[in-house]
């Protein structure tokens, strides 16, 4: 028996981000009103977070040359915006194909659509921790290696690895071993992307 039917939403999200089993499974499972469209339009929610926090920055480093009235830099801070957002589409491309190749070469000729649906309904919602970064650019926008490292890194992996192992996809090491791979890998590709290169050629 699910102990979550009977509890408000608010409740299992506090377990939810609280990385408890349980509430990974009523959330994955048992919850109807979270519809496949849904998922679809959270992704892309986590994508615009994530290219927001970036340009955030990109922006704070390019504050001198706005008060030095660099009238270029509006036009590339804007351009530096979409940018980053095709860098933050590639990071999760990355992070959740990795893992879907993970996954697949576990079951081999047993993998379905219903378990890449269901793999990409357990990514997206375990995502939700990119969302508790921009609080900080308000409260504490020039603390940029603490959100980096203590949410995005490990937040983000033990909440990918506990939702993996609440869908039974993955064994639990697995689940911890791909997701830390897996953004790893995502943060690598960052490193080299070539934004620098778009942005002074603008």
């Amino acid at each position: 028996v699910d102990p979550y039917i009977e509890l408000d939403d608010l409740l299992v999200f506090i377990d939810f981000v609280l990385l408890k089993l349980r509430a990974h499974r009523h959330v994955l499972f048992n919850i109807d009103k979270i519809k496949y469209n849904h998922i679809i339009k959270l992704c892309f929610a986590f994508i615009l977070a994530n290219a927001y926090i970036k340009w955030f920055h990109l922006k704070n480093d390019q504050y001198q040359s706005i008060i030095n009235h660099d009238h270029n830099i509006f036009f590339a801070l804007e351009y530096g915006f979409y940018v980053k957002l095709i860098e933050s589409f590639l990071e999760y491309a990355i992070r959740f194909g990795f893992i879907l190749t993970i996954s697949m070469l576990e079951y081999r000729q047993d993998w379905t659509k219903e378990k890449s649906i269901l793999l990409f309904r357990a990514l997206v919602l375990s995502s939700i921790g990119q969302l508790f970064i921009l609080p900080l650019l308000i409260w504490s926008p020039d603390h940029r290696d603490y959100y980096d490292i203590l949410i995005s890194y490990i937040f983000t992996t033990l909440c990918h690895a506990q939702v993996l192992n609440a869908s039974r996809l993955l064994s639990p090491l697995v689940s911890f071993l791909s997701s830390t791979t897996a953004i790893l890998l995502s943060k690598f590709f960052v490193l080299f992307f070539p934004t620098n290169y778009f942005l002074t050629n603008v």
